[in-house]
């Protein structure tokens, strides 16, 4: 099924952001944008000028068409006495109108800057002899052609509009049509004055045709979706909430020019923000957003903590990047405000509110990614009510990390032993002290034997009780052996626990389930070298999420008994990769680290722990992004 001509005009003008055509046929302007002249217009305070816009590789085009009722709105020309306005003073006002528009529709590169313009045809006022009756101007035509030239294709092209005219009761309108060379199928836009759009050109991936199939269509749009990660407007808000069990987080992305109708942002040029007036700038946006749109975790108003306030341009895509600070242009930059709304605990209900709204921000699009269900709704000026409201759906709790428990015979483990009742013991060795004690000090040796013989007659009588334990000297000291099987599957099961106890929320449910794994020192640090890990600073601080922990390859490199405690321990060698996830704007940020480390592993009150971690190597992945479906 083909398209119809209104339907691709519609869907054109909802994706021509994405617009990208290659010029496959010429790169100059020919008679195929020509000037639309219409017999008469309805006399309104306002000027409404037409401009058909045709970009090439090498330049761009700009044919004007206004009424000369503009040299009186915007010139200053007036009727003389005689009811009739000066021929001489149209004309001339006519060539002031060129400059006038020259200066005030201005187009801009990707980094803000103005192309050169140069007028190179001037269409008068067709002046009959009779002349032009006073209020009659909106009758008569005039046109202008303006050529702005550049020394490679642009990418982003900005327009803007400053045509104001003192005491106008309405704002001066400009009704573009923009095509790009070799492209059939147009953009149209009506601009008001302060208010810029940017336009974007592929010229490796054109714009498709009028004709061309719905099927391709299709195509088109999610190949351009996916290129630019579904940024595809360069003057709409961005809104994306993220609600997890470790936070709530609203981000938001709104282009710079919408935010100063928002609020007064003070710099030295009108068109730039430097650099060094960025961080005064992002303090007074913090401020901004604290007040109103009001978030409610479980009935309670939640303040806001901004964890990234950056400026962008338009060559950034990837908005989860913290861009590289440089000057940026007020007409075409935009604003990431990245706010996290902390929790305690889960949460089971969240109200997001949005009530700042403008003649430049009627409406704001937002998707909410809900643990893994995604929704879409608006806030709009024109609602009464403006609050979206999650409520949790009832989950399982998350399942207990156990034990790994184990099934060594630790009697068979023990040295071998020689017993003895500990009253014989004690009486055969207090008779042995007193044959020795009579010895040395040449005491009555009759009377020392007496008593030792007595002694060892009553622990001999007595040897049933209190048996004592004393090494055996001649016995062979137990070994402890574990098969590398076995190994593998106890440090398995404990390397698994000891990244499934970061999927509770709370930190001492963390605590504790890691304590199921890992145990002394090792415990403490490990707790704070992961946790703080998991943490990607140059990502807005939010939580990474494990997706994958796979055990590469592992072998136990040996196998014994602690001399402090005489617990069987072993040692492992392995290498594991980890892939987890972090997601801002709706774009999913994926990272493979590969490590390679060496491990202790003892027994601890019947259960295998982890004791020691030794990480030789590790290796950080690139980073892959993809497209959030919404």
């Amino acid at each position: 099924m083909k398209y119809s001509s209104i339907l691709l005009l519609s869907i054109a003008i909802t994706f021509i952001a994405l617009s990208c055509v290659k010029d496959s046929r010429a790169d100059s302007p020919t008679s195929s944008i020509p000037l639309r002249t219409n017999s008469a217009r309805n006399s309104h305070p306002v000027s409404v000028v037409e401009a058909d816009i045709y970009v090439n590789r090498a330049q761009t085009t700009m044919r004007l068409k206004c009424f000369a009722e503009d040299l009186e709105l915007l010139q200053g020309v007036e009727a003389l006495e005689d009811g009739f306005y000066d021929s001489d003073e149209l004309l001339d006002a006519t060539q002031d109108h060129a400059e006038y528009l020259a200066e005030r529709i201005t187009i801009r590169d990707a980094n803000g800057n103005l192309f050169t313009p140069k007028i190179t045809e001037i269409i008068d006022i067709e002046i009959p002899e009779e002349g032009i009756k006073a209020g009659m101007l909106m009758n008569y035509p005039m046109g202008f052609e303006i050529e702005f030239k550049y020394d490679e294709p642009p990418e982003f092209i900005t327009v803007q509009q400053n045509m104001v005219a003192e005491g106008a009761l309405l704002p001066s309108e400009l009704k573009i049509l923009l095509k790009q060379a070799g492209s059939d199928t147009p953009y149209m836009h009506m601009m008001k004055p302060g208010a810029p759009e940017t336009f974007r050109f592929d010229w490796d991936k054109p714009i498709l045709s009028t004709d061309a199939s719905e099927k391709e269509w299709e195509v088109w749009f999610e190949e351009q979706r996916e290129k630019n990660l579904g940024i595809t407007s360069y003057s709409s808000v961005y809104s994306f909430i993220y609600i997890t069990a470790h936070e709530v987080r609203h981000e938001v992305l709104i282009p710079l020019a919408t935010l100063a109708t928002l609020m007064e942002i003070d710099r030295r040029d009108e068109s730039f923000l430097d650099v060094d007036e960025q961080a005064a700038a992002a303090k007074k946006i913090e401020a901004f957003f604290s007040i109103g749109n009001p978030v409610l975790i479980d009935s309670v108003e939640v303040q806001p903590v901004f964890d990234r306030v950056d400026f962008y341009g338009l060559d950034l895509r990837d908005f989860a990047v913290q861009a590289e600070k440089r000057k940026i242009s007020m007409a075409n930059g935009r604003v990431g405000v990245i706010m996290s709304y902390s929790t305690k605990g889960a949460p089971t209900e969240v109200e997001v509110t949005w009530d700042k709204f403008n003649n430049a921000i009627k409406s704001v699009d937002t998707v909410v990614f809900a643990y893994d269900k995604i929704e879409k709704t608006q806030f709009s000026m024109f609602l009464e009510n403006n609050t979206f409201q999650w409520i949790a759906p009832e989950r399982k709790p998350l399942p207990a990390i156990v034990d790994v428990s184990s099934t060594v015979d630790l009697e068979s483990l023990k040295p071998s032993v020689i017993q003895l009742p500990a009253v014989t013991t004690i009486c055969i060795a207090l008779a042995l002290l007193c044959l020795i004690v009579s010895y040395i000090f040449k005491l009555n040796l009759r009377n020392a034997s007496i008593a030792g013989a007595l002694l060892v007659i009553i622990g001999l009588a007595l040897f049933r009780y209190v048996p004592m334990e004393f090494p055996n000297p001649l016995a062979e000291k137990p070994k402890f052996e574990l098969s590398n099987e076995d190994a593998t599957q106890v440090f398995a099961q404990l390397h698994k626990n000891m990244f499934r106890a970061f999927d509770y929320q709370d930190e001492s449910d963390v605590y504790d389930a890691l304590s199921k794994s890992v145990d002394g020192e090792l415990l403490r640090q490990l707790y704070l070298d992961i946790n703080q890990s998991l943490k990607v600073k140059e990502q807005g601080g939010a939580i990474a999420r494990v997706n994958e922990v796979n055990l590469l390859e592992g072998q136990k490199s040996s196998s014994s008994i602690n001399p402090d405690d005489e617990l069987p321990e072993f040692d492992y060698a392995c290498k594991w990769n980890l892939i987890g996830t972090i997601e801002h704007w709706g774009h999913i940020h994926e990272r493979e680290n590969k490590y390679d480390a060496n491990f202790k592993i003892q027994l601890k009150d019947d259960a295998w722990k982890i004791t020691e971690m030794q990480v030789n190597n590790e290796e950080q992945g690139v980073v892959k992004t993809s497209l959030r479906k919404f």
